[in-house]
C-alpha cells in the first residue's frame, strides 16, 4: 500500500503525457505533412497500437528513453531539408507527401499532382508515410508499458482508471488552453519533454541515457522549432487553433505594386487579402477598371441583386467577401468564419479595412451551425471559398466544410432567403463532378438549375466556380436582362454542364449522413485501403510476434475497444451536426464521453454490478434507437434542449458500455493485457471508420452493435 501515492502519481503523469503528445503530434503533423491533415486518425491509430503493444511488455524493462529519441527522429524528419527531384521540383520526402501520393486521384487532396502517375512516387509516398507512423508507434510503447504496469500493480482497479481517464480530460484541455492563445509549436514540444522529465522522476528506476534523451528532445525543439530561419518572404506566422497561417504580401507581375496580401494555411496557398478600393483601382488603372472589379468573385452577388441590404457571409475569411458587400452599400453584413486566427489577420493586414466597419457583424463559428441556429431572412446569402484543408476531427474522416455542401445545409440556405434574395456559391471545383454536384444539389433545393460561373484564377479574385440562384425563379434571369453588362460577363464565362438526364443521376448528391464532397461515390478511397491494410497487417503481426507470446489476445476486451471508438467516431460526426465544428465543440463532445466513463466507475465502484446482461440489452436498445431516430428531430429543437437532448441521446450509450468495461476490467488477472487488447481492438474500430466513406455515418452505429455483441459472447472466456 505504500506504492500507492507512486502509483498514482505515475499514472497521472503517464495518461497526461500520453493524450497531450498524441494531440501534439496531430495537430503538428497535420500542419507540417499534409496527408496527416487529411487522414489524421493514423496518428491516433498509430498511438493506440504502440500503447496497446507496451501494454503487452507492461513487466518487461521500460526504456522511457525511446519516447524522446522518437519525437527526436520525428521532428529531424519534418524539419531537415531531405529532399528529392521529381520533374525538376524539389519536394520534401515527408512534408510533401500528397505529391508523392498522387496517384490517388479517387478523392480530391489540395495541390495535389495528377498530371504525372509513376508507381515509384506512390511506393515512396507509403513508405515515408509508414516511416512516420512507425515511429509514433514506437514512441508510445514505453508509455503503454508504464501504464500497464501501474494499472496491474495498483491495488483499486477502478480507482487507477478513473485517474487515467481524468489525466486525459486534462490532457485534451490543456493543449485547447494553449490553443485558445496561440501557443506555437515549440511551446508544445517544450512541455513534452517537461512531462517526459517528470515521468522519468516518478519512476522506481532511472537512468542517465533517459535525462540524455530529454536533453537531445529539448535541443531539437529549440533548434529546429525556435532558432531555424523561417520564409524570408513571410510578414508573419501564427497557429491558430485549426492551423497554421502565415502572411505574405502580393505584388503585382513587375510592377511593384502592392495589389494586398497572400495568406497560406499550411504552408499552401489559400486566400487573398486584395485591395479593390474604388481609390486603388482609380490611381492603379494598369491593374484593372473599375468595370472588371464589378465583377469580381466579392462583388458579383450585387449585380444579381443590386438592391441588397441584409447579408450572410459564410466563409468570410480575412474579408474580401465583406468588403465586396460594403462597397455596394449593404445596410447589415453578418460574417461567419471558424477561424478566429484568419479573422484576426483580415483585422490587422486588409487593405480595405472592412471588419471595421460597424455594419459588419462578425460571427466566429461553424457556418452549419450557424445556419441551423438563426432564423434571420436575408437578401443575399454568400458562401465564400469555403473549402477545408484540414479533417473536423481526428476522430472521424469528415473535413471541417462537408456538412456546409450537404442537401439539408442548402435547405437551410434557402430558408434563410427572403422571398426575392439570391444565394452565390464561390467553390474550387477541383474535379467535374464536384461541379455538377453542387448544381444538382442546388437544383433539387430550388425546383431548377443555377447559372454557373467560371472564374479565371487572378483576374477578378483567388478564381474557382460561382453558382448563383434566387429563391424564385425569376431573379436571377431578371437581373442578367436588366443589366446589359451583366449580361456579356454572364455569357463569356458560363459554364455549361452537362445537364442531360434527371437532377442527381450522374453523381451521388451529399447528405448529412453523407457527406463525402470530395468523394465521387460510395467507396473507401484508394489512400485509405492502402492506409488500412498497413494498418491491418500491423495489427497481425503484432498478434503473432508479440501477443501470443505475452499470453495471448482477450477478445472480450478487443471487442469492447473497436465497438467504444466507431461508437465515439460516430457520436463526433453527429455531434458535430448538432454543436458545430468548432475545435471547442470537439473539445466539449470528447470531454463528455469521458466524463461519462467517469460516472460508468462511479456507479460500478457504488454499485458492484455482477450480472451484466442486462447493461448489454439497455445498450443494445440504445443503439438501435440511435441507428433509427433521425438527428433531424433535435435539429429542430432551439440550441439549449438540442445541446442537452441530442447530445445526452447520443452519449448515452457510453455510460452502459463503459460499466461493462470498468466491472469487466475489475474482475480480469491480468490489466495489461486487457488494456492492451482493448487498445488494439481500437485501432481495428479506427480502421473500420473508413467503412462510412460506404454505408454512411449512422450504419457505423450497427457495426458499433456487432462489436459488443461479440464482447457479450466472449465475455467468460476473458
Amino acid at each position: 500500500m505504500l506504492l500507492t501515492p507512486r502509483i498514482n502519481l505515475s499514472l497521472i503523469v503517464v495518461s497526461f503525457l500520453m493524450l497531450f503528445a498524441e494531440v501534439v503530434l496531430i495537430r503538428w503533423l497535420s500542419t507540417e505533412s499534409r496527408i496527416f491533415a487529411y487522414v489524421n486518425n493514423l496518428v491516433l491509430l498509430s498511438a493506440f497500437l504502440g500503447i496497446g503493444i507496451g501494454s503487452y511488455f507492461a513487466h518487461r524493462k521500460v526504456y522511457p528513453s525511446v519516447l524522446a529519441f522518437s519525437l527526436s527522429g520525428i521532428l529531424l524528419m519534418i524539419q531537415l531539408p531531405i529532399n528529392i527531384t521529381i520533374g525538376g521540383e524539389s519536394l520534401h520526402l515527408f512534408r510533401d507527401v500528397p505529391v508523392l501520393l498522387s496517384a490517388f486521384t479517387d478523392s480530391v487532396i489540395w495541390y495535389e499532382v495528377t498530371d504525372e502517375v509513376v508507381l515509384w512516387k506512390t511506393v515512396l509516398g507509403v513508405l515515408s508515410v509508414f516511416v512516420v507512423f512507425f515511429a509514433i508507434l514506437i514512441a508510445f510503447v514505453p508509455l503503454g508499458q508504464i501504464l500497464g504496469r501501474e494499472l496491474d500493480d495498483h491495488p483499486n482497479t477502478i480507482g487507477a482508471y478513473s485517474l487515467n481517464v481524468f489525466a486525459s480530460i486534462c490532457g485534451v484541455w490543456f493543449l485547447a488552453m494553449i490553443s485558445f492563445y496561440y501557443g506555437p509549436p515549440w511551446l508544445w514540444f517544450g512541455l513534452i519533454v517537461v512531462l517526459f522529465v517528470l515521468l522519468v522522476l516518478v519512476q522506481p528506476s532511472k537512468r542517465l541515457l533517459d535525462y540524455i534523451s530529454a536533453v537531445v528532445l529539448l535541443v531539437l525543439t529549440i533548434g529546429l522549432l525556435i532558432i531555424s530561419p523561417g520564409n524570408p518572404n513571410r510578414l508573419e506566422v501564427i497557429w491558430s487553433p485549426y492551423q497554421k497561417l502565415g502572411v505574405y504580401e502580393m505584388v503585382y507581375g513587375s510592377s511593384g505594386i502592392q495589389r494586398g496580401y497572400l495568406l497560406n494555411v499550411n504552408e499552401v496557398g489559400y486566400m487573398s487579402l486584395l485591395n479593390l478600393s474604388d481609390r486603388f483601382v482609380r490611381t492603379n488603372p494598369g491593374l484593372f477598371s473599375l468595370q472588371e472589379r464589378a465583377f469580381s468573385q466579392y462583388d458579383i452577388p450585387y449585380q444579381f441583386k443590386p438592391d441588397a441590404r441584409d447579408v450572410l457571409i459564410l466563409g468570410a475569411g480575412a474579408g474580401n467577401d465583406a468588403a465586396g458587400a460594403l462597397r455596394h452599400h449593404v445596410r447589415s453584413v453578418d460574417a461567419v468564419e471558424i477561424d478566429p486566427g484568419i479573422h484576426e489577420l483580415g483585422k490587422k493586414y486588409h487593405p480595405e479595412d472592412p471588419y471595421a466597419d460597424p455594419r459588419v457583424n462578425v460571427i466566429i463559428d461553424d457556418a452549419r451551425a450557424v445556419l441551423d441556429r438563426t432564423e434571420k431572412k436575408y437578401d443575399v446569402v454568400s458562401i465564400g471559398l469555403l473549402d477545408a484543408h484540414t479533417l473536423s476531427s481526428s476522430y472521424n474522416n469528415m473535413r471541417m466544410d462537408h456538412y456546409v455542401y450537404s442537401l439539408e445545409a442548402f435547405v437551410g440556405m434557402r430558408d434563410r432567403l427572403k422571398a426575392d434574395g439570391i444565394l452565390t456559391v464561390a467553390f474550387e471545383a477541383r474535379r467535374p463532378w464536384i461541379s455538377m454536384r453542387l448544381h444538382d444539389l442546388l437544383e433539387i433545393v430550388f425546383g431548377y438549375p443555377p447559372t454557373v460561373l467560371k472564374y479565371p484564377h487572378g483576374q477578378y479574385g483567388f478564381g474557382g466556380t460561382v453558382y448563383v440562384i434566387g429563391r424564385d425563379s425569376a431573379t436571377v434571369p431578371a437581373a442578367i436582362a436588366a443589366n446589359p453588362d451583366l449580361k456579356r460577363f454572364a455569357m463569356l464565362f458560363r459554364e455549361r454542364l452537362d445537364t442531360a438526364g434527371q437532377p442527381g443521376s450522374r453523381v451521388k448528391l451529399t447528405t448529412d449522413d453523407w457527406p463525402y464532397l470530395y468523394l465521387e461515390s460510395p467507396r473507401v478511397p484508394n489512400m485509405h485501403l492502402l492506409i488500412m491494410a498497413i494498418l491491418v497487417l500491423l495489427v497481425l503481426l503484432a498478434r503473432r510476434v508479440i501477443i501470443r507470446r505475452e499470453g495471448g489476445l482477450n477478445w472480450h476486451f478487443f471487442f469492447l475497444g473497436a465497438a467504444f471508438l466507431l461508437l465515439e467516431f460516430q457520436n463526433i460526426s453527429k455531434s458535430i451536426l448538432l454543436l458545430g465544428s468548432t475545435w471547442l465543440v470537439n473539445s466539449v463532445v470528447i470531454t463528455g464521453i469521458l466524463v461519462l466513463v467517469l460516472l460508468a466507475n462511479l456507479y460500478a465502484y457504488r454499485f458492484k454490478p455482477t450480472n451484466l446482461r442486462p447493461f448489454y440489452i439497455v445498450l443494445f436498445v440504445l443503439l438501435g434507437l440511435i441507428y433509427l431516430v433521425p438527428l433531424s428531430w433535435f435539429n429542430a429543437m432551439p440550441f439549449w434542449p438540442r445541446v442537452i437532448l441530442g447530445t445526452g441521446f447520443l452519449n448515452l450509450p457510453v455510460f452502459f458500455g463503459s460499466v461493462i468495461f470498468i466491472t469487466s476490467f475489475r474482475h480480469v488477472r491480468s490489466k495489461s493485457h486487457a488494456f492492451g487488447s482493448n487498445l488494439l481492438g481500437s485501432a481495428v474500430g479506427g480502421v473500420l471508420e473508413a467503412l462510412s466513406f460506404i454505408v454512411g455515418v449512422s450504419a457505423l452505429v450497427l457495426v458499433a452493435l456487432l462489436f459488443y455483441v461479440g464482447s457479450m459472447v466472449t465475455i467468460k472466456r476473458s
